[in-house]
């Protein structure tokens, strides 16, 4: 019976640790990928929660309730929505106008998050927002658009961005 030589064991471990090293380089890949996907996914959703809130108060809103004119952008938006004020169960008064609610603002901080003012409560939108802006269109009047950029570093410290638009239409 004939044994292994010391040169054919050393060349078995060497197709081993090349063999070894490959998965890992594999794996590597791939949890890199997968944290890469991950914070994109967590950036899209941000925009996406951003863009769902404030485009249910703002079709609500006429152009002539908001701080924009006709041609104009800003960081920050102020505006109001039709609110039933007197509690007769209609967001109209006596004479037959529509009640209008306190103003609302949207507005980037210093916390890159987009935080929503009311009646001096405030709340947060979103997240890792590192810009906004608002655009009212020469024409037609009644859209307003909304641009954001969402930004976050990843787990393996990577700089992550997204952007977004949309574009809303309030009443008439």
């Amino acid at each position: 019976m004939k044994g292994f030589t010391i040169v054919e064991i050393i060349f078995a471990a060497l197709i081993l640790t090349l063999l070894i090293m490959s998965a890992f380089q594999v794996m590597e890949a791939g949890r890199g990928s997968w944290f890469t996907g991950d914070t994109s996914v967590q950036l899209r959703q941000e925009i996406i929660r951003a863009f769902m809130t404030m485009e249910r108060e703002l079709k609500e809103t006429r152009s002539s309730q908001t701080n924009l004119g006709s041609g104009s952008s800003s960081t920050s938006l102020t505006f109001r929505i039709p609110q039933d004020n007197n509690g007769d169960g209609t967001i109209l008064d006596a004479n037959g106008n529509v009640e209008w609610s306190d103003t609302i603002t949207y507005a980037l901080n210093e916390a890159n998050q987009i935080i929503r003012n009311s009646s001096g409560v405030s709340n947060i939108i979103a997240n890792n927002i590192t810009e906004l802006q608002f655009t009212r269109p020469v024409s037609p009047v009644n859209i307003l658009q909304i641009d954001i950029t969402v930004q976050k570093t990843s787990v393996l410290n990577r700089i992550m961005q997204d952007t977004g638009q949309i574009r809303v239409k309030m009443r008439n």
